[in-house]
């Protein structure tokens, strides 16, 4: 992919060029590259055939920056065709899209009409319970396309769908037709909705279209649930009508025909060897899991061997800390087969913890298992065991670890990459920057690496508040403008304070705030108390003052 340090060397006619070939192709952009790529497009106005570039590309724009190539309403009808998730989900820029869509469409109310609908596409997925409740069936065509919802926008769902008062009518009238049209919102429906819904439609459906349905094997096993006889009796043994056979367990619907308690007497003396990743994919009950889980312990009393690990998949939700310190894990591919599992963390900390107390390293295939979702579990040991050469294999972000560990990693990482040139060298350490030392910012900051303004907020706060306005400068870039947003949040402001305004105004983007010549700054410092070496620049003040206003300051200090 292309960077923003390599942006700088480009004209900005290529790079217009470049974004036009971006949407011939489809390429996938994320926010970083994006706001880059912004930036460097209208480097020299805006171009009149924004039409041309990314869709994506116009989520960093506003409909008066899209009045040379069209309406509001063309712009917000492109807006809706965008991958939204480029922005995050409660972001700033995501809110004022939406209220300026609905501007521009003049929506006076919480209604919204089919047409509108339409043509808001996606950026429906924003509208609140408010406006889904009043603009009844008109929206959930588009909201069955959504990736996810906030609890106030699901119970809305349900509440106008309970109502019946919909184009799509009552649940209790609804056709497979119904479900494969909003097969995106089943997930949310609750056991009210999910029971209202005829049995024939759903088996009908389950049969025919939920292999190609957005629906994970859990939502699949709730509607099973519902499907399967509430009071079952005990089964005795297994009937002869009911012996699991070959074609049984072909059978993507096997779950449909075995309550729990069939299940388990009908699985004696079964060898489900060579079926077991294929039946897991089946939608099986929390309930009828349990009982595999049962027979899979039976079968294996000391500790599941790695040819196992591949196949657990949906049973993995039933292990405990404790059955997983039995695991023969035997190598790192094994540790990968075991984390593919989406454990949660309590169970991949035992699994990192038995991987290294069996004695085996944190190599490459071991930290691509681990990657950025379960890094921040392994503890300062685990993380000093690490190879530095092994990060130029993996790509990890430390971002949500704590402090510590953003530290050890970023020393890693320099010495990993430091045979980089530049911007190379810069892309790779990027994701660590947040354990840099000062010392390695201010070298940065005569490299030209044009950092953008999220990764500069999030640098260490003594790393960041060593900065001088100039090497702030030489860090940022063309991102520079972007500081005067941040002026008055934190860290960014903290910073402004310490600095003198003479220094803060060369850098001609508007910032206040500093301390003017002749004054001093005595700031309660928000962050650890300073370390002696960090007292250096307070003792410089101290003696610039008059010896009177030292003596006056010596009085009060010790009175």
């Amino acid at each position: 992919g292309f960077t923003c340090a390599a942006a700088n060397e480009m004209e900005a006619e290529r790079f217009q060029e470049l974004a036009k070939v971006m949407k011939k192709k489809k390429v996938k952009l994320g926010e970083d590259q994006l706001s880059c790529l912004v930036k460097m497009v209208l480097l020299h106005g805006t171009p009149k055939d924004l039409d041309s570039y990314p869709e994506e590309l116009l989520l960093f724009l506003s409909p008066s920056d899209y009045a040379v190539t069209g309406s509001c309403m063309q712009y917000f009808a492109n807006i809706g065709k965008a991958n939204l998730d480029v922005l995050q989900r409660e972001s700033s820029q995501r809110k004022r899209l939406l209220l300026e869509a609905l501007a521009c469409l003049k929506i006076p109310g919480t209604e919204v009409n089919e047409e509108n609908a339409e043509i808001l596409g996606r950026l429906v997925c924003d509208l609140d319970g408010e406006y889904i409740r009043s603009s009844g069936g008109n929206l959930l065509r588009q909201l069955s396309q959504c990736a996810s919802f906030r609890a106030d926008q699901e119970e809305a769902i349900r509440s106008v769908i309970s109502s019946g008062n919909t184009t799509f009518g009552p649940p209790e009238a609804w056709s497979t037709f119904t479900l494969n049209e909003l097969s995106g919102l089943i997930p949310i429906f609750d056991h009210s909705i999910l029971q209202k819904i005829p049995k024939n439609a759903w088996t009908l459906w389950l049969k025919n279209s939920a292999r190609d349905s957005p629906l994970s094997r859990e939502q699949l096993a709730a509607i099973v649930e519902e499907l399967l006889p509430t009071r079952h009796k005990r089964a005795a043994g297994c009937p002869p009508d009911k012996k699991i056979t070959e074609e049984i367990l072909e059978d993507d619907f096997m779950p449909l025909y075995y309550p729990p308690d069939l299940l388990r007497a009908c699985l004696k003396n079964v060898s489900l060897e060579n079926h077991l990743s294929q039946i897991l994919t089946y939608p099986f009950t929390v309930e009828q899991l349990a009982v595999l889980k049962d027979y899979l312990n039976e079968m294996y009393p000391d500790g599941y061997p790695e040819s196992l690990f591949p196949k657990l998949g949906p049973l993995f939700s039933l292990f405990t800390p404790e059955d997983i310190s039995k695991f023969q894990i035997t190598s790192a591919d094994g540790l990968a087969d075991l984390l593919n599992n989406q454990p949660n963390p309590a169970q991949a900390s035992a699994i990192i913890k038995r991987y290294v107390d069996l004695g085996h390293a944190l190599n490459a295939t071991a930290l691509n298992a681990i990657g950025t979702k379960y890094l921040c579990l392994l503890n300062a040991t685990e993380l000093n065991t690490i190879d530095p050469s092994s990060l130029k294999l993996v790509s990890l972000n430390p971002s949500a670890c704590s402090q510590s560990t953003k530290n050890i990693l970023y020393a890693k990482a320099k010495r990993a990459f430091s045979d980089q040139p530049f911007p190379a060298y810069y892309e790779l350490i990027k994701p660590y920057l947040e354990g840099a030392p000062g010392v390695d910012l201010k070298d940065l900051s005569k490299k030209n690496v044009n950092m953008n303004i999220n990764t500069f907020v999030k640098l260490r706060r003594d790393s960041l508040m060593s900065l001088t306005p100039s090497e702030v400068k030489g860090l940022l870039g063309i991102y520079l403008p972007d500081l005067k947003e941040w002026q008055k949040k934190s860290p960014i402001w903290e910073w402004v304070q310490t600095q003198k305004q003479s220094e803060l105004n060369k850098l001609g983007i508007g910032l206040t705030g500093g301390t003017q010549e002749g004054y001093i700054n005595i700031m309660t410092p928000k962050f650890p108390t300073p370390s002696a070496a960090s007292l250096g620049p307070v003792a410089m003040m101290l003696h610039l003052l008059p010896p009177l206003l030292i003596s006056f300051l010596m009085m009060s200090i010790l009175s």
